[in-house]
């Protein structure tokens, strides 16, 4: 469930009633700012969990980073009588910190063996969560059979009216009053600190945090479970001017190229020459892509001398790098001993362990189709009958085992609505668009350029979208402001013909869009995407299925530094700079800025921070399992 905001909630109701939330009792606690680890003990062995609601973790997991071995480590060290002690039906939540720089927070120590016990899940046989289990005293046990930190209670009880009075006083505070009262940034004659302040609220014997050695220095905040009957309702009590929204970075130009490229080659590799020796799925989906990256490796090194992969500074610690305890083959040992293809490698792994269900700001969407095709390959080859219970394959994948041939060369054929060749022929380009830029108005002058026919801007969107965490910010504007937008610009520049919403960026899709009114000439593409559009573009059974004119083709739009990206612009909208707004725009929507700033806001507004009770951190999550790439 997720965890609301206290000032949040305070502001929603009436006074009457956060009155009747204060009388009943409360559970106060600190939230760390951590990855979460889950531990479950099934027969003699163990199960390991980085979400409460997600799978097992795989040596595939482990081999993509290292983060969670010193966990591993520790409760696989325990002794006989305590792994004994540990029922089937439990599953133990932690707080996981194995070094302080992969938090946000730069705490002053760690805990105890780096983990804190923080809750306790009782499941069903299915896995399912019956009950969590937060009692101090239960805790406490078991945190003292698994040798960790338990999580320490600030205050348990009901709050008297001096706390009542100054929790008030602190959640009424405007965000003007709360910089003036707690500023960590400039040097002021603020005395109180604000995690003093709230440690104080609850605890004014306190002269410490979980894992600060003083209330001088920042914390993640408190948690505030209130009981009322049989039902906890839980509130974090946070930096009232923490940002919500975390700091959007572009993916990197590199790894686009690089997964292109990698894909390119997989899509002409023979898997089925590889003899697999290992055991389980796991092992053996290593096993093969090991043989496929030293493939790779051995006619491409060269290009990724000197390369950067931008990773997040998080990820440059040590617990994020490539774990290699599971890695066999001794010549991609020795290729990962290199930091840039050992990122490379973990690229590698990454990407084709599953079929992707949507396109990422790394494999756009005509790459998806690609990938899932390698994937069923990849399926094949390392397909057992008998798979070990931690395996990538469930149940369906295993009824489509004999459906894999079919399928692969079904895929071929292409959904060609119009056979005859349109009547205007003219260049395309496919964009998002959030807002247009000069940028893109350079991009498409330089097509039109080329031959001079006019451009028509191709605009994908699904028709059931599935947001993820940064399209607040990255993909604020619907189809209708994105219309309106071009309409206008479309008066500013001539050669613009017409915009074209599409569901996916496959070829056949675009065509069937496209036809019969247009005849597409040249396709405009930056260079990160040249890889993925040349393979639907020089397909020679594509071409054939779609009659295209001889001269269809790709027409590169190399990457610059002067280059004005969109993220730039909505950068200066959420500044209120309308100045820079107007200098990296056509004159043309110069007088959308208040609608497409409102809008922005808006987009940003509306997704509320979602903590959830077993305090994951999102970065962590993106960067360990759902940053797709």
């Amino acid at each position: 469930m997720a965890l609301q905001k206290l000032r949040e909630h305070y502001q929603s109701i009436n006074a009457n009633e956060f009155q009747r939330l204060l009388k009943n009792r409360v559970m106060v606690v600190e939230k760390i700012s951590a990855p979460t680890f889950y531990v479950r003990r099934v027969n003699d062995k163990f199960e390991y969990y980085k979400s409460s609601n997600g799978n097992p973790l795989t040596i595939i997991d482990r081999t993509i980073m290292s983060l969670y071995e010193v966990a591993i480590k520790h409760i696989q060290s325990l002794n006989p009588e305590s792994k004994e002690e540990l029922p089937s039906d439990y599953r133990f939540g932690f707080e996981y910190l194995p070094e302080t720089n992969v938090s946000s927070i730069a705490y002053d120590k760690v805990p105890t063996n780096n983990l804190i016990l923080t809750h306790v899940q009782h499941i069903n046989e299915s896995g399912k969560v019956k009950k969590t289990i937060i009692d101090p005293v239960i805790i406490s046990k078991w945190a003292k059979v698994l040798d960790t930190q338990k999580q320490e209670v600030i205050f348990d009880g009901v709050l008297n009216q001096i706390q009542v009075d100054r929790l008030i006083k602190l959640l009424e505070m405007n965000d003007k009053e709360f910089s003036e009262s707690f500023d960590y940034d400039i040097e002021t004659e603020v005395e109180t600190s604000f995690t003093k302040e709230i440690y104080k609220i609850f605890n004014p014997s306190s002269n410490s945090t979980v894992l600060q050695h003083d209330l001088e220095q920042e914390i993640e905040g408190l948690v505030l479970n209130f009981s009322e009957g049989k039902k906890i309702t839980s509130f974090k009590l946070e930096d009232f001017t923490r940002t919500n929204i975390n700091e959007i970075r572009e993916s990197s130009h590199m790894y686009q190229i690089a997964i292109a490229d990698i894909l390119e080659h997989c899509i002409q590799y023979d898997f089925s020459k590889v003899q697999l020796k290992e055991e389980t799925a796991n092992q053996r989906y290593l096993e093969l892509m090991s043989v496929v990256f030293n493939n790779y490796i051995s006619k491409n090194a060269s290009r990724y001398i000197g390369v950067n992969f931008d990773n997040a500074e998080f990820s440059n610690s040590s617990s994020f790098k490539l774990n290699t305890n599971f890695i066999k083959n001794e010549n991609t040992l020795t290729h990962v001993s290199n930091e840039v293809l050992a990122s490379l490698f973990k690229i590698t792994i990454g990407t084709f362990r599953k079929k992707k269900n949507k396109a990422t700001d790394i494999i756009n969407d005509d790459m998806v189709a690609q990938l899932n095709k390698v994937v069923e390959m990849i399926d094949e080859t390392v397909f057992i009958e008998n798979t070990d219970e931690n395996s990538i394959y469930d149940y369906n994948n295993f009824m489509m085992h004999n459906k894999i041939k079919t399928s692969v060369s079904l895929n071929e054929a292409l959904n060609v609505k119009y056979g005859e060749q349109g009547k205007q022929p003219v260049n395309m380009f496919v964009g998002r668009f959030q807002p247009f830029t000069l940028g893109h108005a350079k991009v498409l002058e330089a097509i039109h350029k080329e031959n001079g026919y006019p451009v028509v801007v191709l605009l994908v969107k699904s028709k059931n979208p599935k947001y993820k965490k940064g399209d607040e910010f990255s993909k604020p504007y619907d189809a209708d402001l994105q219309i309106e937008m071009f309409n206008n610009v479309k008066k500013q520049y001539k050669f613009l013909k017409e915009i074209i919403i599409v569901p996916t960026g496959g070829i056949d899709t675009i065509f069937n869009a496209i036809r019969p009114k247009y005849e597409p000439v040249l396709w405009g593409t930056g260079t990160d995407r040249l890889k993925s559009y040349g393979y639907q573009v020089n397909n020679d059974s594509y071409r054939d299925q779609l009659n295209v004119r001889s001269d269809f083709g790709l027409f590169e739009i190399p990457r610059t530094d002067d280059n004005i990206s969109a993220t730039q612009v909505r950068n200066a909208m959420l500044d209120g700079d309308e100045k820079t707004f107007k200098k990296m725009t056509p004159k043309a929507i110069h007088g959308m800025y208040d609608t497409l700033k409102d809008r922005l806001e808006q987009s940003m507004g509306a997704v509320a921070e979602s903590i959830q009770l077993d305090n994951s951190l999102m970065t962590f999550e993106q960067f360990i399992n759902n940053q797709d790439i």
